[in-house]
Order: C-alpha cells, then structure tokens, then sequence
C-alpha cells in the first residue's frame, strides 16, 4: 500500500527539521581535553583548588575571530578523552568553570583529593589565568595562553611555576579547527604543569 500524501508531507517536514536543526549553530565551543597517562605518586593527598583570571582583556576572541564565530556566548563543552580513547562529555562551562574542571580531572588522575575552594586544607593550588586568547591570522587560527600555578601551605607560598604556549591550525573547516586548536592547546597547558615537582618543593 502506497503511504498518504499527508504521511509523505509529515515525512518530508520531520526530514527538514532535522536537517535544519543540524545545520543550526551551536553558541558554545567543544573543547577536548586528553589526559595523560595515570600515576599515582600523590596518592593520598588533598588539595584546594583556586582559578584566579587575572587577565586584562577577558574577551576569548580577537575582533578577527569574533566575526568567523558570531554566535559563541563564551561558553565551551567540555570532553574528556582518557588514553585508552574513550570519552566522557561532562557539561558546558565559562573559561573558568573550565580551568577548574580540567586541573581537577588532571589532579584526580594523580592521586589528588580535590576540594572546593573555601574548603580547609593543608595545601592550596591556585591557577592564575593571564592570557587566554584565540585569533584569526589571515587562514590561521592561532591561541596564546599562560598562567601562574602557585602552591600553598598554612597560608605561605611554597612552591610556583609558570606555564605558557600557543597553538595554530590551518582554517579548513571554520569553527570545527577551532575547537581543534583550543583542545589542543588547552591540553598541552594543563599538563605540562609539572605537579610532582611542586609539591616536591613544597615539602623543602
């Protein structure tokens, strides 16, 4: 039996509404984040963790990069990927929802209890945000980004390092390669934070 005009209409309606609503722009960014291997050499330890943006211009995009993603409300979904490949979506979060989340994931990999930051605890991390900024430079996007990762105890400052980097992708496929690029970066930053050692200096 042949289906209805009225079934072909709702058909041909339900086909075009999903393709319009795949075709719709998301407002956030996706950004991967891929941890390292796990160790467990703070096994045991518990940390507060504070981020502190601190930097002058707090806009994510250059005025080139704003008019290639006009519909970003800077917000990003984050995806963390572990080193067996798989991945688990955790949500949609400002710039520092996501630093925080990110350094938590990177911290609980080592063996670290995370706590809020008003919590008590023996020793503090504070991720000091400088410069977080993603460009257009003619067919490139390009992200600079640095921070100051202070570690304390007993309210004295213990031990800190400063980490910084930049990252460029060839602009192929628009918004998708600058979600590549933030992944990557944002990758790189958190982990080559080197953990161990600063609590090995704070114990000094």
């Amino acid at each position: 039996m042949r289906p209805s005009k009225r079934t072909l209409l709702a058909a041909a309606a339900l086909i075009l509404l999903i393709l319009t609503g795949a075709c719709s722009s998301k407002p956030f960014l996706i950004v991967h984040y891929q941890l390292p291997p796990a160790t467990t050499g703070l096994q045991g330890r518990e940390v507060s963790l504070v981020i502190a943006d601190i930097r002058e211009d707090k806009a994510l995009l250059s005025q080139s990069a704003a008019k290639s993603l006009r519909e970003f409300n800077g917000t990003y979904s984050l995806v963390v990927l572990k080193a067996d490949g798989s991945g688990n979506l955790l949500g949609v979060f400002d710039l520092e929802a996501l630093m925080a989340e990110t350094f938590k994931q990177r911290l609980n990999l080592l063996g670290l209890a995370v706590t809020p930051p008003a919590a008590v605890t023996e020793n503090v991390l504070e991720i000091k945000l400088k410069e977080f900024k993603l460009d257009l430079s003619g067919r490139k996007w390009v992200v600079n980004a640095s921070y100051q990762a202070n570690l304390s105890g007993n309210g004295r400052l213990l031990a800190t390092e400063s980490v910084n980097g930049s990252a460029e992708r060839l602009k192929v496929m628009g918004k998708s390669d600058a979600e590549k690029v933030l992944g990557e970066l944002l990758t790189d930053m958190v982990n080559k934070l080197d953990l161990a050692k600063l609590f090995e200096q704070a114990r000094r």
